[in-house]
């Protein structure tokens, strides 16, 4: 995960959003708030709003999965 940068949006039921957030951090990643052209990723869990969807479809910004992202570790 090193030098990217991830947003977390919505619920998950693996990993609380305190667990993602801290092995992002751990694994060289960056955690930012909003969606823009510098995310990398958009791990999306259940309940992600829809707006956040339409923005990461227009910047072109890859959606993860709970599971997609813990296969990434």
């Amino acid at each position: 995960l090193n030098g990217l940068s991830f947003v977390i949006s919505g619920k998950f039921s693996n990993l609380s959003r305190e667990e993602i957030q801290e092995k992002i951090k751990l694994n060289g990643g960056k955690l930012v708030k909003s969606l823009s052209s510098k995310t990398d990723f958009l791990i999306a869990g259940d309940n992600m709003g829809p707006k956040k969807k339409i923005m990461a479809d227009k910047l072109n910004i890859k959606i993860l999965s709970e599971s997609k992202f813990i296969s990434m570790l």
